[in-house]
């Protein structure tokens, strides 16, 4: 205090600081020096002139003092300086900054190399591909941080050094969260790890923008991969927050801008994609799920290739344990196809043998390698598919019984007459008999009748019927077959056979229902086998007025089934069906409306429904969509129920391209069972694409040894994580099946996706047939651990936003030796005030000095 009040410039402002009026201070001190000086004057006249002078001198001086401190007066002064803002260092420590990119591009091979001061900064890239001598001496694959580390300490880029001459450095790392780090002493960079479980970039650095304007950066230098996932705020929202507080960013871009990676899938060419000759030349080839020994099998395949400029793809097609086809090709891709890919489509073609239908593994895989880069360390991504097939060593042989030649039936006959894996014959009840005994494609067996009634005995038409896979009958007569004929068609389906009933207006399935018959035992066999439960209806020879037209409703759990793919597009193919409670859209995007169906009462337990009415309901209880298509395994075989004949309306000028398509996987659903044999454990995940943190369904359709549905209430299951730590107690661990209710046969488990990678899992029901399931959790899509590139267009525009629109700011590293000459010094005003109370204790010792002297000075002349 000393100091400071003998320190205060002579040229302070003097202020005051009490309540006292001016006015009245200064006509107190008046008065009072006017009150001393006529008090001296009448003193005793023994004082002389000097005396008398120096004491009201004394006295006035007093009066005058405390007059003056009545106002509480105060030296003010105000020091005007500037300093340096501090320069601002943000450094990513995040999951993604962990990240070990692949680097077939040669550019980034020289990034590397800059990194690791094996070339000189500030020079330009070289062309071509480091040579051996040079990538021996570099890491293989270095993460994003170690990048940074090595950055920050190259002796030659001195980039702390050369940015704190430009201000003060403040150093922090973040992830969710900021942190202060040191500047006196640097051994923490080179021991941060990946740790944090998020990246708030535009958080981290809108809190430094938060101070006031002396502590505000001058610049904010930030080094990150730009995967911002953990924010409260956009980055357009920081951009517009720099800009206006004149803070500009610069950003150090961390990774490759693409990630490299390779994915596959089986499926026909889409729009826009690198077609082959071969692909082309099969353009809607769908991939088949059974094959046939000795025929030409065509597996159209896409796969898309990110992140490199060229390279080599390699794919190799195996059925089970044999290689069947392998092809190789280069690849060549634009900077921008680089960044968002590009896709090939290609046709890979093999002949199914013998051996094939024996194989253990009825699948075939795909192996799809691309090798990018050149040199001595090029990079090779490789990505793995399979899908389930079964090859066939004869054709399918299949009877179609219809009771008069239907538009349906027209048609369906000229398409498997057509179809090389089909041997198809047909018979007609109310045909020309002539006709019919004619020959091939008819079978003349079924001619015999008597009255309109099948004469073949029992043991005749079992050795008839199952020399076939599949029987699809439609508007048969109930009279045409006694029911010991009906009963080997039960049983026929029992042991696999399948059957396809494509319902008709005047004889089936209405001829085989009979409601007054209350004993299941009694009732028709046929109608037993059906999926659904109908009563005998009667149609009128015509519809009183018009009938409404629909289109076809998949069911919502028949969305994605082969069975109503009748389009590649999943969208397109969409488009093609109808909509709950919308009449047809009437354009060429949809299948042709139908006029008439068969109602059914309700779905019999365990049957999928495929098809349902876009607007009617089944009658109460039920009152749910009307069925249109149903199946359901009876027993070995499998039945399908169609309750329409309107399918060649769907030819309505696209000729058989929906109408083929559909009656094909019509006929290998249902018949194919019988060739390959049914699976008597069969496992569905809900998911193809299981996301880490998320749970999922896997279900188990299970029959035991006689095809009958299993009754246990559990069934343990076994699950193993292949890409575990070695000696993960872990790795295996069991899942509990649980019975649906009231659905026999049908299992459900519950499985958590707690890790990423492969899985595996097993299920023995002990049934003779132990079924597998492989699939893969990934991570969510901004997860810090899911790969992914640089986000490099993000922070390029975030850097140019935060100077106003100036493409600037964003460096890679052969820019980095231009970036502390890019950040701009910025001075801050400092103002320092000084303020000093004239109301203290200095002022309380003058004035009791003051009347010390005084009171002395009157003691020695004399004075009282």
């Amino acid at each position: 205090m000393t100091v400071t009040w003998l320190c205060v410039p002579l040229w302070a402002e003097m202020q005051r600081r009490g309540w006292f009026p001016l006015w009245l201070a200064l006509l107190l001190g008046v008065a009072a020096a006017f009150a001393v000086a006529r008090l001296y004057l009448r003193e005793s006249a023994r004082l002389r002139l000097p005396g008398r002078l120096t004491l009201a001198l004394i006295r006035i001086t007093l009066v005058l003092l405390i007059a003056f401190l009545l106002l509480r007066p105060a030296w003010v002064h105000r020091d005007e300086r500037s300093r340096q803002r501090p320069i601002a260092i943000l450094i990513d420590i995040s999951q993604s900054m962990g990240q070990a990119d692949a680097r077939p591009n040669a550019d980034d091979q020289w990034r590397i190399a800059l990194a690791w001061g094996l070339i000189e900064p500030g020079s330009s890239l070289p062309t071509g591909t480091p040579a051996s001598t040079l990538t021996s001496r570099l890491p293989e694959r270095p993460t994003r941080l170690e990048i940074v580390q090595k950055v920050l300490t190259h002796p030659k880029l001195d980039l702390l050094n050369r940015l704190s001459r430009k201000g003060p450095l403040e150093v922090y790392t973040f992830g969710t969260q900021r942190m202060a780090r040191s500047t006196s002493q640097w051994d923490w960079l080179t021991q941060l790890q990946p740790e944090a479980p998020g990246t708030a970039l535009a958080d981290a650095a809108a809190e430094l923008l938060q101070r006031d304007e002396l502590d505000t950066p001058a610049a904010i230098v930030i080094l990150t991969d730009g995967r911002d996932n953990a924010s409260l705020r956009s980055f357009d929202d920081l951009a517009r927050q720099c800009q206006r507080r004149g803070v500009p960013l610069h950003i150090y871009g961390v990774g490759t801008s693409s990630v490299s990676q390779i994915q596959a899938a089986f499926g026909p060419a889409h729009a826009g994609d690198a077609v082959s000759p071969e692909a082309k030349a099969a353009a809607g080839l769908d991939v088949p799920s059974t094959l046939f020994v000795d025929d030409i099998a065509a597996i159209p395949v896409r796969y898309t290739v990110q992140g490199v400029a060229e390279g080599t793809v390699e794919l190799v097609l195996w059925y089970g344990e044999r290689e069947v086809a392998r092809k190789s090709h280069p690849v060549r891709l634009t900077p921008e196809e680089q960044l968002r890919g590009k896709t090939y489509a290609d046709l890979l073609r093999f002949v199914p043998i013998k051996a094939d239908a024996a194989a253990k593994k009825q699948e075939y895989v795909l192996t799809v390698t691309l090798t990018a880069g050149t040199g001595s360390t090029p990079v090779q991504l490789t990505t793995t598919i399979s899908r389930a097939a079964q090859v066939i060593d004869r054709k399918l042989k299949v009877l179609v019984i219809d009771s008069r030649s239907r538009y349906d039936f027209q048609y369906l006959q000229r398409w498997l007459l057509r179809d090389r894996r089909v041997d198809a014959r047909f018979y007609l009840t109310d045909g020309d008999k002539a006709a019919m005994r004619s020959g091939f494609p008819w079978l003349t067996e079924l001619s015999r009748e008597l009255n309109g009634t099948l004469s073949l005995d029992p043991d005749e038409f079992r050795q008839l019927l199952f020399d076939f896979d599949l029987l699809i009958l439609g508007d048969v007569p109930k009279h045409f077959f006694t029911r010991q004929h009906a009963q080997l068609i039960q049983e026929f389906v029992t042991e696999g056979g399948g059957l396809i009933h494509v319902a008709g207006r005047w004889h089936a399935p209405a001829g085989w229902a009979d409601r007054s018959v209350a004993d299941p035992q009694n009732r028709h066999p046929l109608l037993e086998i059906l999926p659904v439960e109908l009563d005998a209806v009667r149609f009128p020879m015509e519809e009183p007025g018009s009938p409404a037209p629909f289109v076809p409703v998949p069911a919502p759990t028949a969305i994605g089934s082969p069975l109503l793919s009748l389009l590649d597009d999943p969208v397109r193919n969409a488009a093609l069906w109808g909509e709950p409670g919308k009449l047809p859209r009437n354009d060429e995007d949809q299948l042709k409306p139908m006029y008439w169906y068969y109602p059914v009462r309700r779905v019999k337990p365990a049957a999928e429904v495929f098809l349902v009415h876009p607007v009617d309901r089944t009658p109460p209880p039920d009152n749910k969509p009307m069925p249109l298509m149903v199946g359901h395994f009876y027993g070995k075989g499998y039945v399908l129920f169609i309750g329409f004949c309107d399918t060649w309306r769907w030819r309505y000028n696209t000729r058989d391209k929906y109408f083929g398509r559909f009656w094909s996987q019509a006929v290998y659903t249902a018949g194919i069972p019988r060739l390959a044999g049914t699976r008597r454990t069969q496992l569905t995940p809900s998911s193809n694409s299981p996301v880490l943190g998320t749970s999922g369904e896997i279900y188990a359709r299970i029959y035991d040894d006689k095809y009958q549905p299993l009754t246990v209430t559990e069934l343990p299951a076994t699950l193993r994580h292949h890409d575990s730590d070695p000696g993960d107690p872990q790795a295996t661990t069991t899942v509990t099946f649980r019975q649906v209710p009231g659905a026999p046969g049908e299992y459900v488990a519950i499985v958590p996706y707690q890790k990423t990678g492969r899985f595996e899992l097993t299920l023995d029901p002990g049934n003779g047939q132990p079924a597998t399931l492989r699939y893969t959790v990934v991570y969510p899509e901004r997860h810090e651990l899911a790969p992914g590139p640089m986000a490099e267009a993000e922070l390029r525009r975030l850097a140019a936003d935060s100077r106003g629109g100036i493409a600037e700011g964003f460096y890679r590293e052969e820019d980095l030796h231009k970036l502390p000459e890019a950040v701009q010094s910025q001075l801050a005003p400092v103002s320092r005030r000084q303020e000093v109370l004239l109301w203290n204790h200095w002022v309380l010792l003058l004035i009791l000095g003051l009347l010390t002297a005084e009171w002395l000075g009157r003691r020695l002349l004399g004075l009282s």
